[in-house]
């Protein structure tokens, strides 16, 4: 249950970090423009919560089901879930062909870098004294 109480409260902020103060800067910085950050843009938070939810629950019960197999590299393989799971809030855009272009790929980091942070912080630590 620690897992996805972890996955839902961390992953929706963690994505729009991801997504707003870090990869929005390195493209505004490689267009030339100056920086974007802005306090301002946290009014989007919740709009955050509302669509990264239902794919941090679904990145967290792979994450608990790699745990209890004791998967090795499970923070690498619950990081490439989110990475597919994030692309579920656009699958109805991407099926219409509203969504296209190889920079499409890129999108997967924001749900890939949240994960594998919670999945490292929801992981079980074994240590002997």
């Amino acid at each position: 249950m620690r897992r996805f109480a972890v996955f839902a409260i961390l992953f929706p902020p963690l994505a729009f970090v991801v997504a707003f103060w870090g990869m929005l800067q390195i493209l505004t910085l490689a267009l030339g423009d100056k920086s974007t950050i802005e306090f301002g843009q946290l009014v989007l938070l919740p709009l955050a919560y509302a669509l990264t939810l239902v794919p941090a629950v679904l990145t967290a019960l792979v994450d608990a089901i790699l745990a209890k197999r004791k998967t090795r590299y499970r923070i690498l393989w619950t990081a490439f879930a989110g990475y597919v799971f994030i692309f579920l809030p656009l699958a109805i855009s991407m099926l219409q062909g509203s969504i296209h272009g190889p920079y499409l790929v890129l999108f997967g980091i924001i749900g890939a870098v949240p994960a594998a942070i919670c999945s490292w912080l929801a992981g079980h630590r074994n240590v002997d004294v």
